[in-house]
């Protein structure tokens, strides 16, 4: 099953980057951030309990402290970035007038009855006025000069619901030249509300690049500017604006860390009506939207996925079930593979917190967590589809590949009734349920050829969003003409459309479907050839797709039509999902079963346990470890193991690796032994004092767990 390459006398399991940098903490130090495989974030210090030998370590910290809290993981062998909120005013200190000596309470988030909107009731949002721009670019200096790797602005974004502050009234004077409407009169005030929201941000963004490049050009250092954001349609959800698919113009930003974990996963589900809808497809699109937004570029990608969440109402059993949908649905996005592994580790791993009940997380969560962070940082980009027996004949691994769901950061602009998401997610929901891996299509990378190629079907239509500009309609006609099928869905008209002011207005145009039909000499017919490809229209509304039936009536059998049009049919539904990268084996049970044949590791088994010809029920998610190769040669192997593994050898006879981890939480190591042998076991900390070892027995293979250390333990097997 697998593909990878079987060494002869010696398996060596060093995950090359990232492990050199572990061995020696002045080898870090000048490391770039941006090679960083797996990192996660804190606002914590060092502590041996929170140890997780990672490439890279973010601190979220607010206040003098951060100055000595980046030094504490550098002196650790970490190389560390610093992240603050480029939102809100966490240490409340800009708009008390704590920092300049003048209070900037016209500067903070305002709702339309006037009241101040905070996060968690503890930090005013911000209005990206100049004010707040050079409060963060100073906040930017004292991360660089304390020794950061990398500038993190968290969550540049605004809601949409506010910008009833006097700053926004004169910055919407100033942008637009006719007086300030409130986002509440009109679609269109709503609309141009977010607009300039949208830009204000990109403006922020732009001045901190341009702050951290003046530094990394006078101190000759290497520094990784990064944005961390949330996700189109859990903003959506929230009612929050910020430049995604427009921050794409920001050619110097070094990446994106995808930020996603079971909050805005349930947020967005819930803006959203269907009697099918489940947790792992809503986890799918918003972790495949950001695959979109960096794909075919030269900007790094991090996906986050968090073990846990704020809301203490939910316990460590829902969030152990999540956490597995999230990490299958974000290991299905094959061209990524470098992630962080959870924000606050301290919520898992410290004591004192509400989360789940109580904490630290169970034990048995815990390893588990660790044993999903070793085959994070192993696992290559780049996956295959594998044969499965949930429906269909059997053996067929193929899936209908290239079909795009067209949307744009206007989705966040434009005023959507309750369920906000129903015109969009039940374009893209319905096809994951049925095992069709759909890409959300970015209208803002028209311009992108390279990005263009990887769709031959778009599904287009203009009842939840507009087209900024003309030259999205004349991007996608390019498209149909060079040979892609387009599916335009539902009816104009709406209020936006009818509104003066706009550019196909301008034009002379009802709207801007309009404007793309009469581009695509349109004559009403349900379908057409243009250029080298094919329209076909349809004027149900997307929103019905959310009824199954309704989407096997009409939706499959568009999609069906299209996809043969372009020479990529007919449509497969398989039901399920199930990819290998590498050694690692990750499969969604959604309308069916499925069987994985072969000898697998359950890395989700806080016993890494050994499986054989594994099946998967409808609503189930697995990741594997496929071990047959490796114990059909017959000698004594480590199979998997918790992070990190830092190195493993085998040769005369003796099996010896050593693992890194965090203090309190045990190290769990699944071992192969072929039938007959016996072994002496011993492990060693780095001090060379001994390390009991719990060992237990099963056919072939045994199953050691042992202290954790964060200078390592070395276990040797004779």
């Amino acid at each position: 099953m697998r593909d990878c390459k079987i060494m002869a006398d010696i398996r060596c399991v060093c995950i090359v980057a990232g492990l050199l940098c572990l061995l020696s903490p002045a080898l870090t130090r000048g490391a770039d951030f941006v090679e960083a495989k797996t990192i996660f974030q804190t606002n914590t210090s060092y502590d041996e309990r929170l140890a997780i030998a990672v490439d890279g370590v973010i601190v979220h910290r607010h206040g003098g402290e951060f100055t000595q809290a980046i030094q504490s993981w550098r002196d650790n062998g970490f190389t560390v970035g610093r992240m603050f909120f480029a939102d809100s005013d966490a240490a409340n200190a800009y708009w008390t007038g704590k920092w300049d000596g003048t209070e900037h309470r016209e500067d903070v988030e305002r709702d339309q009855d006037g009241k101040v909107v905070k996060c968690s009731g503890v930090r005013p949002y911000m209005l990206p006025t100049e004010g707040w721009i050079r409060y963060l670019e100073e906040m930017t200096d004292a991360s660089l000069a304390a020794g950061a790797a990398a500038i993190l602005p968290e969550e540049p974004l605004a809601h949409v619901f506010t910008g009833y502050e006097k700053a926004f009234a004169e910055l919407w004077l100033d942008r637009y030249g006719q007086p300030w409407e409130p986002q509440h009169t009109s679609a269109r005030a709503r609309f141009l509300t977010a607009q300039l929201k949208n830009e204000l941000y990109i403006k922020l963004e732009e001045r901190l690049l341009k702050r951290t490049r003046q530094f990394e050009k006078a101190s000759g250092k290497n520094i990784a500017f990064v944005l961390p954001i949330h996700s189109l349609y859990s903003n959506i959800a929230a009612q929050l604006v910020a430049p995604l698919g427009t921050s794409a113009k920001l050619d110097d930003i070094d990446g994106y860390i995808g930020q996603i974990w079971t909050g805005p996963v349930n947020w967005a589900l819930g803006c959203y009506d269907s009697p099918r809808k489940d947790f792992f497809t809503s986890a799918y699109v918003l972790y495949d939207y950001f695959t979109q937004l960096a794909v075919e570029t030269d900007k790094k990608l991090w996906l986050l996925v968090d073990p846990v969440e704020d809301n203490p109402s939910h316990k460590w059993s829902e969030f152990a079930q999540w956490y597995k949908h999230c990490i299958a649905a974000m290991l299905l996005m094959d061209e990524v593979d470098s992630y962080e592994i959870m924000p606050w580790p301290d919520r898992i791993f410290l004591p004192g917190y509400g989360t789940g009940g109580g904490t630290p997380a169970p034990e048995d969560y815990r390893i588990t967590i660790l044993a999903v962070t070793q085959a994070l940082q192993e696992i290559p980009t780049g996956g295959k589809w594998l044969p499965h027996s949930a429906s269909g004949p059997a053996g067929d691994s193929s899936v209908s590949g290239g079909i795009g769901v067209a949307i744009a950061d206007t989705l966040m602009w434009q005023r959507l009734e309750h369920p906000r998401l129903q015109g969009v997610y039940s374009l893209l929901l319905p096809l994951v349920e049925r095992g069709i891996p759909v890409s959300s299509f970015l209208l803002e990378r028209l311009n992108d050829q390279a990005y263009l190629s990887r769709f031959s079907v778009i599904v287009l239509s203009y009842e939840s969003f507009k087209p900024l500009d003309a030259s999205m309609n004349s991007g996608l006609t390019e498209w149909i003409k060079a040979g892609g099928s387009l599916i335009i869905l539902g009816g104009d008209g709406d209020e936006l459309d009818q509104t003066s002011g706009f550019w196909w207005r301008d034009l002379g145009l009802e709207s801007p479907m309009s404007h793309l039909l009469a581009q695509l000499k349109s004559e009403g017919e349900a379908g057409w050839r243009f250029g080298n490809g094919w329209v076909a229209r349809n004027d149900i509304s997307p929103s019905a797709f959310a009824d199954p039936c309704e989407a096997e009536s009409t939706y499959l059998p568009l999609l069906d039509s299209a996809l043969k049009k372009a020479n990529r049919g007919p449509l497969k539904t398989p039901g399920v999902f199930l990819m290998q990268r590498g050694e690692f084996v990750i499969a969604h049970a959604g309308d069916g079963n499925i069987d994985i044949p072969g000898k697998l590791i359950d890395i989700f088994d806080p016993d890494l346990a050994l499986c054989e010809n594994v099946r998967l029920i409808p609503g189930q998610s697995g990741l594997y470890r496929d071990v047959a190769e490796i114990m059909e040669r017959g000698e004594p192997a480590l199979l998997h193991t918790t992070h990190r593994l830092i190195s493993q050898e085998y040769k005369n006879g003796i099996l010896r690796f050593t693992i890194r981890g965090p203090r309190k939480t045990p190290a769990v190591a699944r071992l192969f032994l072929p039938k007959g042998e016996s072994a002496k076991i011993a492990a060693t900390d780095a001090d060379g004092k001994s390390v009991e070892t719990g060992i237990q027995k099963n056919a072939s293979t045994i199953r050691l767990k042992f202290p954790n250390n964060p200078k390592g333990v070395t276990v040797k097997i004779e």
